[in-house]
């Protein structure tokens, strides 16, 4: 537990109201309100009300009534509270921090802090949600009852889900390049108009391709409830570039999909994965099973990799990579490699994102800066150069990353294993 775990049960407890489900990128108002617990929160003792760093969830401000995002903070006994929103003061993945502090009066058992993320009251719209599906959204609540700035969280946490809207528009999706004769799927679904896949979908359209596909039927349905629809065992027997579009009754075209290229007998055929990707266990949002049934599923990836920093990786987390790798991995369908990001300082040669090719390899940690068990810190390689020596002869490649800790290739690069190079990261 990187915050003290002195009595959570006594600290307090925090609710939010509404509860329920949340459209994505929509305004709305919350009351989050702290309860005080046995200790009350002293003099200069503060709480955090924290949510995480992957969120673009509008930014809390204090000073425009009637503008977005205005966010009002009290105490029910008349505490004088001094409010500020930082968005790095708690420890990661709690990144961004509603930091409430009394700095006259205290508060006794019981007594309430009430927070009104968007107050509605004065006319603003209220805050804006983040722009993409969380399952679990919470409002973070940690106290130092004690002022010595050493936070307790809460033992039961305040918690919204946030869901996609309808869709704004479609998207039908085709392998990019394909042989004669050789079978591929047609996936279709809706976004919202932030580019969540939408289950909100429902209908039914023509199907309409610029050649003969061989198994393609002539309309498809969309049920409410479902986010995707897959058409399988098609095929073309005629070489050139080929689209398949979603059409209306009206005979409007709702969407076309990327072409297809059918080549007479290409050995090396393209492909799309995600190669760096993280989840709620380290820096990103909702769990690793999701972010690689969302790949599957939902991107319709070829192939997959998550890429959590190392020093949020705990030997259980590795290990359950390492068994989502080995589940979600099947030939000829889609493919997972077990990864990690190396999350060295730049100034030891910076991140690298490692992708080995069978599961069950050691993890070469960085640092153990946020993993307390240190019964494997004798594993850990602390500069690119060792990372390169403890990776020597394994079967593994490595990308050089760029990002918040670039890759220095100058100051470390083995060309046995750093093949590739990020370009562009966010």
């Amino acid at each position: 537990m990187p915050h003290s775990t002195y009595l959570p049960h006594r600290m307090g407890q925090a609710t939010v109201s509404p509860q329920g489900q949340f459209e994505a990128g929509s305004y709305q108002e919350f009351t989050v309100t702290y309860t005080a617990g046995y200790f009350g929160i002293d003099d200069t003792g503060s709480i955090k009300v924290v949510h995480r760093f992957a969120s673009d969830m509008g930014r809390p401000q204090f000073d425009n009534p009637t503008a977005p995002n205005y966010t009002t903070v009290e105490a029910t006994n008349g505490a004088v509270l001094h409010v500020e929103y930082d968005m790095k003061r708690n420890i990661r993945p709690w990144d961004k921090t509603l930091y409430i502090k009394v700095v006259r009066g205290f508060l006794r058992e019981d007594d309430q802090i009430i927070i009104r993320f968007g107050d509605r009251r004065q006319g603003s719209p209220g805050i804006r949600l983040q722009t993409f599906v969380e399952h679990t959204f919470e409002f973070r609540v940690l106290v130092d009852a004690f002022a010595v700035y050493n936070y307790v969280e809460l033992t039961q946490q305040p918690t919204i889900a946030i869901i996609p809207g309808p869709p704004a528009l479609f998207k039908g999706i085709i392998p990019t390049q394909r042989n004669q004769g050789q079978i591929f799927k047609l996936h279709l679904k809706g976004e919202d108009r932030w580019g969540n896949p939408s289950d909100q979908c429902q209908g039914t359209f023509s199907l309409k391709s610029s050649a003969a596909v061989s198994g393609l039927p002539e309309t498809v349905t969309f049920s409410k409830g479902e986010f995707s629809a897959a058409i399988e065992g098609l095929c073309i027997n005629e070489t050139g570039d080929v689209t398949i579009d979603l059409v209306t009754d009206g005979d409007q075209i709702v969407c076309s999909s990327n072409p297809i290229r059918i080549s007479s007998a290409v050995e090396l055929l393209p492909y799309w994965g995600d190669l760096h990707g993280q989840s709620e266990e380290t820096i990103g949002t909702n769990s690793a099973r999701d972010f690689y049934e969302f790949a599957r599923d939902k991107a319709f990836l070829d192939a997959c990799v998550h890429q959590g920093n190392d020093f949020q990786i705990t030997s259980e987390f590795w290990e359950h990579l390492n068994e989502l790798s080995a589940e979600f991995t099947e030939d000829d369908h889609f493919i997972v490699f077990p990864g990690w990001e190396w999350s060295g300082n730049t100034g030891l040669g910076g991140d690298r994102n490692v992708l080995h090719m069978h599961e069950g390899q050691q993890i070469h940690r960085s640092s153990h800066a946020l993993v307390d068990d240190l019964t494997d810190v004798d594993t850990d390689a602390t500069s690119a150069d060792d990372l390169f020596q403890a990776l020597k002869g394994e079967d593994c490649t490595v990308f050089a990353h760029i990002g918040g800790r670039y890759a220095d290739i100058k100051a470390s690069h083995d060309t046995r294993l750093e093949k590739s190079v990020e370009v562009h990261s966010a």
